[in-house]
């Protein structure tokens, strides 16, 4: 687990995001959140950012898959990635706002996520195909995801710095 507290600063986090999506061939962005439950909006709105900023980079694909990531595999299948980041919010016990990056193989993403789906479903879905994906989580700690509430605002703090954050290490790394 790579982990960067906003309060500390976004270096560590930049650093392992570049050197993690560093060359890749293909990336796959998944936003995943219900707009309805308070802080777990923070994947949709990354997501939905990410595709005004990325638009005109190839090789990027960027989903907002609202709270149905299934509903969207076989798009990004065909999109044949060479990495898949999926960004949720994600109940680590940090501080509202901070940010982490898991790799798939760091076993405690089922258990902290905040959605019925596991995100190790997903993982096993493209290997069960055969494709060879560097699959991350990037998670951002809410303070609140009961529904009918507001996103807090430490953790809007943190969509924009991950937006800002993604879009200057996919545009630093891709074939624009």
């Amino acid at each position: 687990m790579f982990h960067s507290d906003l309060s500390l600063g976004t270096k560590n986090l930049m650093k392992t995001l570049a050197e993690e999506l560093r060359a890749f061939k293909r990336l796959v962005v998944l936003g995943i959140g219900n707009e309805l439950r308070g802080d777990d909006i923070v994947g949709v709105l990354v997501a939905e950012r990410l595709k005004k900023v990325l638009k005109d980079v190839r090789d990027v694909l960027v989903i907002n898959c609202g709270t149905t990531p299934e509903n969207f595999l076989s798009k990004v299948k065909t999109f044949d990635p060479s990495h898949v980041l999926v960004i949720d919010a994600v109940d680590f016990k940090g501080e509202p706002g901070s940010i982490v990056l898991f790799r798939a193989e760091d076993n405690v993403i089922d258990s902290i996520s905040t959605h019925r789906l596991p995100i190790s479903l997903i993982k096993a879905y493209f290997e069960g195909l055969g494709l060879n994906i560097k699959f991350f989580v990037m998670g951002v700690q809410p303070m609140s995801i009961l529904l009918g509430t507001k996103i807090a605002p430490r953790v809007e703090e943190a969509v924009i710095m991950a937006t800002k954050m993604l879009e200057k290490v996919v545009k630093g790394s891709a074939h624009q």
